[in-house]
């Protein structure tokens, strides 16, 4: 689904301030303008970011509060962060080593990653590719899946930006948590991103997973062909 125009979130106006806040300011009700606090973490809706350079906003009932991020169509950038920025302001009450979760839907292989910056930290290629449905996943650097980033964060205030790398990607919501078995809920699918994805209601293998190392045509010619969601012809090469 493409963006359908962009929206401004009334709770831009809201001037509650939760647990963690916004400002760093003594606060203590529930409930924030971006999301719901909880014991051990915190959400962030992804389209209530200061955004710029050509993020929309998109609307799908199965997104959180029925919109999501997407960044602007037709737009590529692998080598640096893309002009599209989306920043999110919040202050911990709590030093810790935090990670961060992305709930992403990224259909294929060659719309599956974002750019991301925590304070001013080097910027990170967050890629994972989840099929037709939303899932999250924790960030890690490019296809490092797994081993997701653990970010030393002090009390007081912090940045997170999220910048565009390719289209066809979009991003629901984001949660932080200093709790390492901490998970946030809302996944859906018998697949197991990136090595299986859900397409069309079946989960379609990567060309990794089933111990495929080439995706050339030419390279695979007169090889056994494996049938793979994120190369059009997947074979295995002697090593």
């Amino acid at each position: 689904m493409r963006p359908e125009g962009r929206a401004v979130s009334s709770r831009a106006a809201q001037a509650w301030l939760p647990a963690l806040c916004l400002a760093a300011v003594a606060c203590e009700p529930s409930l924030t303008s971006v999301g719901s606090w909880t014991d051990s973490g915190h959400y962030l809706e992804a389209e209530d970011g200061a955004l710029s350079g050509g993020f929309e906003i998109g609307q799908d009932s199965a997104a959180s509060e029925g919109r999501y991020l997407a960044p602007p169509f037709g737009v590529s950038s692998e080598n640096v962060p893309g002009p599209a920025r989306a920043v999110y302001e919040f202050s911990l009450r709590t030093p810790g080593v935090y990670r961060i979760w992305g709930r992403i839907r990224s259909p294929s292989a060659g719309n599956n990653r974002f750019w991301i910056q925590v304070d001013d930290d080097a910027w990170i290629k967050w890629r994972i590719s989840t099929g037709d449905i939303w899932y999250w996943d924790a960030f890690h650097n490019d296809t490092d899946y797994g081993n997701a980033i653990h970010f030393p964060l002090a009390a007081g205030p912090h940045q997170l930006t999220v910048a565009n790398c390719v289209d066809g990607v979009d991003l629901d919501r984001l949660y932080y948590t200093p709790d390492p078995s901490d998970e946030p809920p809302g996944n859906d699918t018998p697949c197991s991103p990136p090595h299986t994805i859900e397409v069309n209601g079946t989960c379609q293998p990567s060309c990794g997973s089933q111990g495929g190392n080439a995706c050339s045509m030419q390279m695979c010619k007169g090889m056994p062909l494996l049938e793979a969601y994120d190369c059009q012809v997947c074979c295995r090469l002697a090593p």
